[in-house]
């Protein structure tokens, strides 16, 4: 699946760069150290197989994402035990919740978004609330960001703002608390720096090589972020819409500027990577049942290989 929802995809179509960049300078990315505080160890590197046994409850859902060594399996579950029903811009009566399962012991914990995943599947980017938190599915750890800005910028068909990958996955960029900066990661080396802001921060997107990132600024002094209007219901509502449309922005204008290594700010854009979050796992085991032509199933779910 490649989500239909990409914020920077949105950004372009809605032409939405409100107010250009200007060159000049701030201060250099800033090296930090990288942190373990609000990491959760799961069976690291873990040897044990993966079940065979059916998980996720015979519920109706679908499967959003999956890591590529099949470990596991981000599960988007209707409330309700009918077949589901939704309205016309894709919401579904009761409601829906999201789980992540560990096929090495089919537990299950609970998130609210599916945020991104990196093309190699290795990393999925998830929410709690409007807290993001970092699975690497390799190492079997959840991270909690730290320092990140949790405020929530209210637009439900765009990504959550704190914390994107870059374009080809080698980073993880997140916006700071009080939206000063966003912080840089690279996932190979787990080495850390931060990006400056010279206004608050509304969203920002790391370079896969050097230490820049594109930010998303809003003037110095505003009390809210950039507002999407759209009858979009909700990200992932979108593939069970009839239609949905977008009638352009409301709240703070934002610029679009590259901040490179050196501090040196020039107008940009959002450069997007390809995303496929679930597929075929490294063994070429798929989960079953299929979503079909609904966009949807019955449960329970299961892995079957090869």
């Amino acid at each position: 699946m490649i989500p239909a929802y990409s914020l920077g995809i949105a950004l372009a179509l809605l032409g939405c760069a409100a107010g250009a960049g200007t060159s000049g300078g701030v201060a250099p990315a800033v090296l930090v150290a990288p942190s373990t505080e609000g990491v959760q160890q799961g069976a690291e590197g873990s040897t044990r197989p993966l079940s065979p046994e059916p998980f996720g409850e015979d519920r109706y859902g679908f499967v959003e994402a999956s890591s590529a060594n099949g470990r596991y399996v981000a599960l988007r579950r209707f409330v309700e035990r009918d077949e589901p029903q939704f309205g016309h811009h894709g919401e579904v009566m009761g409601g829906a919740d999201l789980v992540v399962v560990d096929l090495v012991d089919l537990s299950e914990r609970p998130f609210d978004e599916v945020v991104d995943v990196t093309p190699d599947r290795r990393f999925m980017l998830l929410s709690v609330g409007d807290a993001p938190v970092l699975l690497d599915s390799v190492r079997g750890r959840f991270e909690a960001l730290r320092d990140a800005d949790t405020r929530s910028d209210h637009n439900a068909c765009l990504g959550p703002r704190q914390a994107v990958f870059s374009a080809a996955g080698a980073r993880l960029g997140w916006v700071v608390d009080q939206a000063r900066a966003l912080r840089v990661r690279d996932l190979a080396s787990g080495e850390e720096w931060s990006v400056p802001a010279s206004t608050p921060l509304w969203r920002g997107w790391p370079d896969d090589e050097g230490r820049g990132a594109v930010l998303a600024e809003v003037p110095a002094g505003s009390a809210e972020w950039p507002q999407q209007h759209t009858s979009c219901a909700c990200r992932w509502c979108n593939r069970f819409a009839m239609s949905f449309g977008f009638y352009g922005w409301g709240g703070p204008t934002f610029a679009l500027t590259h901040v490179d290594g050196a501090g040196v700010r020039t107008s940009s854009e959002v450069t997007e990577g390809e995303r496929r979050w679930h597929g075929p796992d490294d063994a070429g085991c798929t989960l079953t049942p299929e979503d079909g032509e609904r966009g949807y199933a019955q449960g329970p779910w299961r892995r079957a290989c090869p």
